[in-house]
């Protein structure tokens, strides 16, 4: 196989995985009753992000935009089942109650994925020698 094979391989696989493509994802939770908060995986947030909450037959109970602050302020007696916020620039998050969520740290992810890209190359280097 040839380096240009390999390369344009290894390229296709970057560019299919997710994780490499968006440059960053959003988060939305809530922070206290009756607050949400919407926060980009770096810091800050879009003023013209967009928040509706839903009740569990999906019903919209509220919506609006984030303030100053990135936060959306609803009255904490609504039962809230989800919300969902829209950066209208291709972000959306979505809160989920008693929903907690896990996320691995993505700097190992990429370390690996560059050790096993690395793997790859030095493993076709040796046999092409």
């Amino acid at each position: 196989m040839s380096k240009k094979s390999i390369s344009l391989i290894l390229i296709c696989i970057v560019l299919l995985i997710p994780n490499f493509v968006s440059a960053h994802g959003m988060d939305l939770r809530l922070i206290e009753p009756g607050v949400l908060q919407v926060e980009y995986d770096g810091g800050g947030f879009s003023p013209r992000t967009e928040v509706i909450i839903y009740d569990e037959a999906g019903n919209e109970l509220a919506s609006g935009p984030v303030d100053e602050n990135g936060e959306f302020h609803f009255d904490k007696e609504l039962n809230v089942d989800r919300a969902v916020a829209d950066d209208g620039m291709g972000h959306r998050a979505e809160y989920k109650e008693g929903v907690v969520e896990r996320s691995i740290p993505k700097l190992p992810v990429v370390i690996g994925v560059f050790a096993i890209i690395g793997g790859i190359f030095a493993v076709y280097n040796k046999k092409s020698k």
